[in-house]
């Protein structure tokens, strides 16, 4: 199963409040698309035209129209600039399948840098003319740990007529891309890199609104938690089974969890002592065929207040990842998920009702109730199973 994490990052033209740049995020039963549109000019109605257009296609995607039907509609929408003859608003569209096809559809933005294997690859476009606009279409197949890249002009410019005569240009972003992945395959640090050089061109004032989104594409992109012992204990069996089958990234969140999970599959739970700077929260260990092994209530509300912290996605915080503990932990791997299951055991467990304890501490099923209100917020699908 295909999927793709997703990071955006922009600039505002030099004096400007808003951006002319829009991106919007939108998902099918079996893909996720992406569509970034470039505004005609900068400002208020540049910002107003890219949001129409992101939100017709958007919209048009979510009841099922097809990529040709939706482009065929935008391009017969969209006005012309009667002065300089071109239309008010550019769009890239990224459809990304679960079976790891994709569709990119280009209406007059930079075309967009692709790495497949850490090498660059540049697809045949198919050329299709609808009312007068001239749409490039391909199709091709991506794996795990390859990426997409899509941006506006604005960031292909960067340094015209001040560094460079032609700008940064196209070829030379992507071999500065192709580089950067020898480095790092963190989009965010890739996204954030590219766009500070590219500010840099502009002297820190930056003379187009300069939008750049980084897909990378991933596999396994579930995750399932499994924390607080099970109502029945003669049903431990049944949701350890559950639990270990689980196709994705596995989380147990809680000492009573963990051990019936190492007592019935017979798997020994290590702890990294040296897994945490912080002195709130215990250190975090593995287990054979389970990703992270977490202590459970303190962590799922250090896990809560990082979701809080995230307005709109989960990229909005940074961590130093030589230094994190068990909650970012958990939230670093739960980002590159799009589905989430929460398996939650009902058993009271004594020591959290202790009255010297936080109130907040001492209901789990309230905790994990404020944790999926959260990840729904940032974008997630989130199921909840009581056991």
């Amino acid at each position: 199963m295909i999927s793709a994490v997703i990071y955006k990052k922009n600039l505002n033209k030099f004096g400007e409040e808003v951006c002319g740049d829009n991106f919007q995020l939108g998902k099918t039963e079996d893909s996720k698309i992406a569509v970034m549109s470039d505004g005609l000019g900068s400002g208020i109605k540049a910002s107003i035209l890219s949001i129409l257009t992101t939100e017709i296609i958007s919209t048009m995607f979510k009841k099922g129209v097809d990529v040709e039907e939706v482009v065929h509609t935008i391009a017969n929408t969209l006005p012309v600039c009667k002065v300089r003859g071109i239309a008010y608003s550019t769009f890239t569209i990224v459809q990304i399948f679960r079976n790891g096809m994709v569709k990119l559809v280009n209406y007059d933005n930079p075309k967009p840098i692709i790495l497949k294997k850490g090498q660059l690859y540049w697809p045949t476009y198919q050329e299709k003319i609808i009312n007068d606009k001239k749409i490039k279409i391909s199709t091709f197949t991506l794996d795990p740990e390859d990426f997409i890249f899509v941006m506006s002009d604005g960031v292909v410019h960067a340094g015209l007529g001040n560094l460079m005569d032609f700008g940064w240009g196209i070829e030379n972003i992507a071999g500065y891309l192709k580089r950067m992945y020898r480095r790092t395959r963190d989009i965010k640090y890739m996204v954030d890199n590219l766009i500070a050089v590219t500010e840099s061109y502009y002297g820190f004032e930056a003379g187009d609104d300069a939008t750049l989104v980084g897909l990378k594409i991933t596999e396994k992109p579930r995750a399932i938690i499994f924390t607080g012992p099970p109502l029945d204990p003669k049903k431990d069996s049944y949701y350890v089974e559950k639990f270990t089958k689980f196709d994705g990234k596995k989380i147990i969140s809680g000492g009573t969890t963990s051990n019936i999970v190492s007592r019935i599959t017979g798997n020994e739970m290590e702890i990294d002592l040296t897994s945490t700077s912080s002195k709130e929260l215990p250190p975090y260990g593995h287990m054979e065929n389970v990703d992270l092994v977490t202590e459970g209530v303190l962590t799922l509300k250090a896990l809560n207040k990082l979701l809080s912290e995230c307005k709109n996605n989960m990229y909005e915080i940074d961590f130093d990842k030589k230094n994190i503990n068990a909650a970012d932990n958990m939230f670093l791997i739960l980002r590159d998920c799009d589905e989430i299951k929460i398996m939650v055991g009902r058993k009271v467990n004594a020591f959290y009702h202790n009255p010297a304890l936080p109130f907040d501490m001492s209901i789990r099923s309230n905790l994990v109730r404020d944790i999926v209100k959260n990840l729904q917020r940032v974008g997630k699908d989130v199921e909840i199973e009581y056991c």
